[in-house]
Formats: C-alpha cells, sequence, structure tokens
C-alpha cells in the first residue's frame, strides 16, 4: 500500500490543535512542510514547535500566528553567523512556558531517549548554568555509583517532519549525512511525515543499494516536494539516487534575516509568499533559472569578490588573527590535535589556524558540530555549514558522536574555539539574555562544549559592555578555559579563576596604552600576568589569509 500522499494531506492527517510538532534537523529541514503547516495552522496559535534549532521555518511559523509554546536550544538565523530573531524574541519573551533554554547535544538526548522508551537520560550538560530548572531536568545521586548524575526527560513529538534526498513509496527514506540529531526525532515521534526530492518505487530504491536512511514502517506518510529544503540545501552524495545536490539560497536567507527583524514586514512577506502559494506554486515563483543556479553553486561555488581588501584589520579580524596563533601553538606543542570550530567568529579563527598548520605540515582536524569531521573550509564563503565543507569531510558525525565525545567529558587534545556575546570576569559566556532580560540565541552547543573536557579559547574583540563582572544570565560555563582572543590582547584565568591580562596586541612601546584601552572596555583595571607577553599586530599577510574565507567580511567586519 502507497504512503506517498500530497502535503496537504500529510500535514492535514497528522498535524492536530496542541501537537507537539519537530522539523527534525539532519543539514536542513522540510521547509515545504514547515510552510504547509503555516498555511493550515494560520493565526490558531495551538501548536508547540520543539527543535535543538528555531531557524528561519520558526520564525514563519511564529509569524503565521501557528505556535502556542517553544523548545529549542538557539533560536535565530544562523546565515552568515548567528544572529537573533526579534519576531523569534517577541514569542518567547511573551510567554512563560516557553522553553529555550536547551542545548543541541541535551534535546538530541531528549529525542534519543524518547526513541528509546527510557524516561530520561543523563549528561553533562545544563548544571551550573542559567540554562539549568526544574523543567525536565533532574539531579540525583547515581545509584550504582553514590555520584552526583544529571539527567534530562525523554521527549516524544506527536509529528516529525523530515526532509531527504529520496525515499519510496512504503516510506524507506535515504538520509545523508552530515546527520545532526542523527534521525532520532524521527525515531521517537508518534508520526512521521517524510517529504523528498524523489520517490520511487521501493524495487528501485533496493536497487540503489544500501544506504544511512529510515525504515518505513515507522513512516506515515510520504510526499514528493523537490527543493523542499529551501532556503537551505540538499546534499547529496551519490549519482546512483538520480538527485542533484543544491546550495543554500544565500540571497533568500540574507533576505528573511533581516525581516526576522521587523515582525510586522516578517508577517507581509508570509501572507505573500506562504499563505498565496502552494509549494509548486512557491518554487515557481522562485523560478527555474534561480533554482539551476542553486544546483550549480552546491558543485562549482563562485567565490566572492573580496570587499576593502586593503582595509586596516578591523577589531574581530584582530582577535580572530591571535586566535589562529594561540591554537596554532597549541597543534605545535602537541596539545591540540583537532580544532572544533564554533559558529561565527571563531570558525574564521579556526580555519585560518588549520589551514596554517597544513601549509606547516601539522596534522590538525577541524570539527563542526552538525557532524563534519576532518572538514578543509573552502575559500570565499565563509558559511561553516556550505556544501563544500561537508564534501570535503573525512566523516560525517552527529551532535551526539561530536559533542558528547569528540570534546565530551573525554575529550583528547581538542581545543574548543568559541565565539561570544558577552563574558564574565571568569570568562564563563553569556548568549540567552540580555541586561534587560530579553532573550538572545540561546546556547545552540556551547553549553555542551563549556562542560566537556576540551579546552575552549574565546573569541571576542572588547568592546563597551560585552565585559561584564556578572553575567544577566550564564550560558556557558567554561571548565577548561584556554583564554580570551581579543582584537587587544589575551586574558586567561588566574590561580583563582578570574581573568587577567596575559598579553598585549600592540606595537613595541605601546603596551601601557593598550592595557588602559584593555581596562576601559573593561569598565576596571584587571591585574597583570607577572610576565606581560606583546603580540605583534596582524601582518599582511595573516589578513589576506583570513580574508579568503570571508572576503565580503561579513563576519570579519
Amino acid at each position: 500500500m502507497t504512503k506517498l500522499v500530497s502535503l496537504h494531506d500529510a500535514v492535514a492527517r497528522t498535524v492536530f490543535p496542541g501537537a507537539m510538532v519537530l522539523f527534525a534537523f539532519t543539514h536542513n529541514r522540510s521547509h515545504a512542510a514547515a510552510f504547509e503547516v503555516a498555511r493550515q495552522f494560520r493565526d490558531r496559535r495551538c501548536l508547540h514547535l520543539v527543535a535543538t534549532g528555531l531557524l528561519e521555518y520558526a520564525s514563519i511559523l511564529v509569524a503565521a500566528g501557528a505556535v502556542a509554546r517553544l523548545e529549542s536550544a538557539f533560536a535565530g538565523s544562523t546565515y552568515p553567523a548567528p544572529a537573533p530573531s526579534r519576531s523569534l524574541q517577541q514569542e518567547i519573551d511573551a510567554n512563560a512556558a516557553n522553553d529555550p533554554n536547551w542545548t543541541n547535544l541535551t534535546m538530541t538526548l531528549r529525542l534519543m531517549a524518547g526513541a528509546m522508551g527510557w524516561p530520561f537520560v543523563p549528561t553533562h550538560s545544563l548544571v551550573a548554568s542559567g540554562l539549568w530548572s526544574d523543567r525536565g531536568r533532574a539531579q540525583f545521586a547515581c545509584p550504582l555509583s553514590g555520584e552526583p548524575v544529571t539527567v534530562v526527560s525523554a521527549l516524544q513529538p506527536d509529528v516529525t517532519f523530515v526532509h531527504v534526498p529520496v525515499a519510496d513509496t512504503s516510506g524507506n527514506a535515504i538520509v545523508h549525512g552530515p546527520d545532526a540529531e542523527e534521525s532520532w526525532g524521527v525515531w521517537a515521534a508518534k508520526r512521521v511525515v517524510v517529504t523528498a526530492e524523489r520517490v520511487v518505487s521501493p524495487d528501485e530504491l533496493r536497487r540503489i543499494g544500501p544506504r544511512a536512511g529510515i525504515a518505513g514502517h515507522r513512516v506515515d506518510f510520504v510526499v514528493e516536494a523537490p527543493f523542499g529544503a529551501h532556503p537551505q540545501g540538499q546534499f547529496v552524495w551519490s549519482d546512483a539516487e538520480g538527485v542533484a545536490s543544491y546550495a543554500e539560497d544565500y540571497e533568500f536567507r540574507r533576505m528573511l534575516r533581516t525581516l526576522t527583524r521587523d515582525p510586522d514586514a516578517l508577517r507581509s512577506w508570509v501572507e505573500d509568499w506562504v499563505f498565496n502559494t502552494d509549494h509548486s506554486t512557491y518554487l515557481g515563483r522562485l523560478g527555474s533559472e534561480r533554482l539551476d543556479r542553486l544546483r550549480k553553486q552546491a558543485i562549482a561555488p563562485t567565490p566572492a569578490a573580496p570587499r576593502d581588501a586593503d582595509a586596516p584589520a578591523s577589531p574581530e579580524e584582530r582577535a580572530a588573527i591571535l586566535a589562529m596563533r594561540l591554537a596554532v601553538s597549541e597543534a605545535q606543542a602537541g596539545r591540540a590535535q583537532t580544532f572544533f570550530a564554533g559558529i561565527g567568529l571563531a570558525h574564521l579563527a579556526a580555519w585560518a589556524a588549520e589551514r596554517r598548520c597544513r601549509d606547516a605540515g601539522i596534522d590538525v582536524s577541524l570539527i563542526a558540530e552538525t557532524g563534519m569531521v576532518g572538514f578543509r573550509p573552502i575559500e570565499g564563503d565563509p558559511y561553516l555549514f556550505n556544501r563544500p565543507n561537508a564534501a570535503s569531510s573525512l566523516f560525517h558525525n552527529s551532535f551526539v558522536q561530536t559533542l558528547a565525545v569528540l570534546a565530551g567529558p573525554r575529550a583528547r587534545n581538542c581545543l574548543v574555539m568559541l565565539a561570544a556575546a558577552q563574558i564574565d570576569a571568569r570568562g564563563n559566556i553569556n548568549s540567552s539574555r540580555g541586561s534587560d532580560g530579553r532573550f538572545i540565541v540561546g546556547s545552540g552547543g556551547a553549553n555542551d562544549l563549556g562542560n566537556g573536557s576540551a579546552a575552549c579559547l574565546v573569541v571576542m574583540p572588547l568592546k563597551t559592555h560585552r565585559f561584564v563582572e556578572t553575567l544577566p544570565f550564564t550560558t556557558t560555563p567554561i571548565r577548561h578555559h584556554a583564554g580570551v582572543a581579543t582584537d587587544l590582547g589575551l586574558l586567561e584565568r588566574d590561580a583563582q579563576g578570574v581573568l587577567r591580562v596575559r598579553g598585549v596586541m600592540c606595537e613595541p612601546g605601546a603596551e601601557d596604552v593598550t592595557l588602559a584601552q584593555i581596562n576601559a572596555c573593561c569598565g576596571h583595571a584587571l591585574a597583570v600576568h607577572p610576565v606581560l607577553e606583546r603580540f605583534d599586530p596582524p601582518t599582511a599577510q595573516e589578513l589576506a589569509s583570513l580574508r579568503r574565507f570571508d572576503p565580503q567580511r561579513a563576519i570579519l567586519a
């Protein structure tokens, strides 16, 4: 019996008022399904949306008036780097029942527990941070060891939507890595809808050969939805499937990023582009020329043209170059065999450090939390999760493997590099709440990384209000601190765990002036290491090397 139905019918037959809905994250999400849910639940404000990441699709569902409650690890935009969505901020702040204080790992572990039939699952994340609460979180003495153990509750969505390259009419579906959530949201769900670029017969799927994927008996409905991930991309690693990859639509995502800052403007766009279309007419409005270009860009991307190539180093570039030098030194000393690249300014610093190590014959692997292991970043595109980067990976793993293992409590020779919105006097990070209590973006995987055994190097320019004595919200307490690389110098923890100045970045003779600048940015005088180092300002060669990854300086300016 075929499970192939229309997109309208798949949503109508699975989603109901009050349903907990998950749009599963592999390297994309089913935007086609999200838009259809927005159409059918317009202004009903009745759905419980759960996710590791609430990105553009979630802003659209909120703008459509479909959502009553949100749970997430991250909420905002990710292209080209993390940024708040005003639409999501307002929705999260308006309802105390919302819980944006999860992490990428804990949300995935909750889905794993739901799939396994466990009531809860242990984790090393959340504790000693502002993310902790009594909602779905608990601590008790382990009955085996007597040691304290932290657990999080299982999660079983009423319906999960997942987008794949190929599925058959019986519901069997191929899933390509990097598969961040490792399909746990599918296995945990009570109902599952697969949207696919192409739907084939069971015999044809068998002829393609075994792949990682989803067993059809766990799937309720299948929908053929070409470009169903748009504006995200679809990564395909085999010609045998008869499906072409397509790239992220950066222009479209930039447009949505702008719209999410203005809820009224986003609502107008949703009325035009979502309510007044179905998936077929939506693709028609995008146009075949644009879609063909996305297919070509996935395989042979056009590097962005340089902008302000001769401009002096920005504060972001100075911080990134100092972080790059420090990371290379850790690799040279044998203390770092992997650089874990947190999204934002930190990932560009990690990319530049890996390239410098590679040029020097030092074997270092880059890791990104969604599952890219050993990747080699392409020049001309600063987006961490682009297809060429995924294609260059040695392996494709998942949140569980990257966050809980490679950088987890048993991490080996791993240097984590994290960007930060704000740090305190002990170098801990806030990316969750402003001083006015307003939501920012949340943890993502940062709290998971800070609770691991890897050393964490924070990469952040020193600007007013970004260094505070006490954080309004602690998203990421860092266990093993490798310092804070700033545009003015390096901060490190002293024996009491308080940040002091380890070194300054300046020309010879400008040390005192630079120290005064650091103190002005921090709001008070910091202690200084007895043997103060001096770091040379960025060289033209270092700047050029860094800017090759971000020629438009979308992140570096």
